[in-house]
């Protein structure tokens, strides 16, 4: 990115927070469906730089990702009571939880979410948690 470049944000989410981040995360998505997906990943260059999405919140596979420190964490659903809330908050990992997209591309089981590769920007810090599409970062 040079910096002629402007960045502009949509909102394409909004979820539950798991806890409150004044900093939130920024980082291009993934979404892991699988342990063998997960394992890959955090052998991966790109972990600390990658937001990843889980289908649910008490996913429990998740967890190797999020102790090799990602930059976020989206679910699908789930509630920060379950097990990767908990974790997320643990690690310090911003996490939007039971998140609804209005766009992205379509799953195998008919949700909405970022293709991998989108670079989103997670806030958690006002009353639910949102997700933006930065355009301008190709």
């Amino acid at each position: 990115m040079t910096s002629s470049e402007t960045v502009t944000e949509k909102q394409i989410g909004t979820g539950i927070k798991a806890f409150t981040s004044t900093t939130g995360a920024t980082g291009r998505i993934r979404f892991l469906d699988s342990p063998e997906e997960v394992l890959d990943f955090i052998d991966g260059p790109d972990v600390d730089s990658t937001v990843v999405i889980s289908r649910g919140g008490t996913t429990t596979f998740m967890s190797p990702a999020l102790m090799s420190g990602v930059a976020g964490l989206i679910t699908l659903q789930g509630a920060p009571e379950s097990h990767l809330g908990i974790l997320s908050r643990e690690f310090g990992i911003p996490c939007v939880m039971s998140t609804v997209f209005t766009e992205g591309i379509t799953t195998s089981r008919e949700e909405t979410i970022p293709a991998d590769g989108t670079l989103v920007r997670l806030d958690t810090s006002g009353d639910t948690g949102l997700v933006f599409l930065l355009d301008g970062n190709s």
